[in-house]
């Protein structure tokens, strides 16, 4: 090997992306609430918040289990034990002789500490002030 290829096989450490940076999210306050999508009310998570304090939510599909963590600690000021996600499968929608699919969007089952809660039940209004 010639120096040049020599170089070029050892990585330099401020070069290399993290996981973080590599999918580009807004973090900024004002994106913080398009991040997530909606709550998930079901009867499962109903049964999963009164027995395991965990909450499920829809949010962007780019977001990774680290940033889900972040964005939820700041923007409901909760310590979020653990974040389990999956992406549902596509549903199919058909418009008159169109068909197509619904957006994906990634779920996100977040767990709290015990003693903390997610208010989800906000309004407009209450986000503005």
């Amino acid at each position: 090997m010639t120096e040049k290829n020599q170089k070029s096989a050892i990585p330099s450490k401020s070069g290399t992306p993290t996981k973080d940076t590599e999918k580009n999210v807004d973090f900024s306050l004002k994106n913080l609430i398009d991040l997530v999508k909606y709550p998930v009310i079901t009867e499962k998570t109903y049964l999963a918040l009164y027995g395991n304090r965990q909450y499920t939510f829809d949010v962007d599909k780019r977001l990774t289990k680290t940033q889900i963590k972040k964005l939820f600690e700041s923007l409901f000021n909760v310590d979020v034990i653990a974040v389990n996600t999956h992406i549902p499968p596509r549903r199919k929608l058909r418009v008159g002789m169109a068909q197509g699919f619904r957006p994906s969007f990634k779920r996100a089952i977040i767990t709290v500490k015990e003693g903390q809660s997610i208010n989800y039940n906000f309004s407009l209004a209450q986000t503005a002030n």
